[in-house]
């Protein structure tokens, strides 16, 4: 509710924060797919239908954040991955080169990536890699430096998002944060849709404010906002109708 009235758009998810205990021995990246029937997928798959079933259904989604810390990248793989786990032609493409980390997640060190590919050092071919857990297709960052908003501006960005919407039937975007990176504007503006992360408890309204104005100012298409992070205890004792998604007696299911 809070998340509505800040921002006048639909909250499509609750997305729970895990414990260490509820990891064990896995990474919160490979949760989605480990751990189907938990809250956490379940939140991914309540996104994927709130963006699914609408009658303009988008293709190409970018995903950012206001601030560093909120969750994005993580939200970006579980989506991609639970998407494809479903059936759906994905792919991934990591557009946050100042800050990378799918080549970390995903075990991709050291290989070419986006930048490689825009600056026309490589081809799709070249930079194209696949998830081993579940197919997914995702590119990398690639080596860092050059004009970035350059690059994202170019009409190498744009024949690749062509080529990319020809052959996938879901694109994501890893977007870095609005509130300072120009680029992230630029990447915004691009897709069909872009979604907006906030974090629970710890986003400023005033930041989130000032990052909604800037993605409107770049003619964004925002359709929504995922909250992150959110912690299922405090949220149940709260008294929110939508906490009544974490209750005990939903376990069974």
């Amino acid at each position: 509710e809070d998340a509505r009235a800040a921002t006048g758009l639909p909250c499509f998810a609750l997305l729970p924060e895990v414990s260490k205990r509820a990891l064990g021995h896995l990474r919160v990246d490979d949760y989605v797919v480990r751990r189907p029937l938990t809250a956490f997928a379940e939140q991914i798959r309540a996104l994927r239908a709130g963006l699914w079933l609408d009658a303009n259904r988008p293709r190409i989604i970018a995903i950012t954040a206001a601030r560093p810390g909120e969750g994005k990248t993580i939200l970006t793989l579980a989506l991609g991955r639970s998407a494809c786990l479903s059936g759906e032609r994905v792919i991934a493409v990591e557009c946050d080169l100042r800050q990378p980390t799918f080549a970390r997640r995903l075990q991709a060190e050291g290989t070419a990536g986006l930048s490689d590919l825009l600056k026309g050092e490589a081809a799709l071919a070249d930079v194209v890699r696949k998830d081993m857990a579940t197919g997914m297709d995702y590119v990398p960052s690639g080596k860092p430096g050059g004009d970035l908003l350059g690059l994202f501006m170019s009409e190498a960005m744009a024949r690749l998002l062509a080529a990319l919407r020809q052959d996938y039937g879901v694109v994501l975007l890893d977007a870095p944060p609005a509130q300072a990176m120009t680029e992230a504007r630029v990447i915004a503006s691009i897709p069909d849709a872009t979604l907006l992360c906030v974090r629970w408890r710890s986003t400023p309204r005033d930041v989130l404010h000032h990052a909604l104005g800037l993605l409107e100012e770049a003619h964004a298409h925002v359709v929504g906002t995922v909250l992150t992070r959110v912690d299922p205890r405090a949220h149940v004792r709260s008294g929110y109708a939508d906490a009544e998604v974490y209750h005990r007696r939903y376990r069974p299911y």
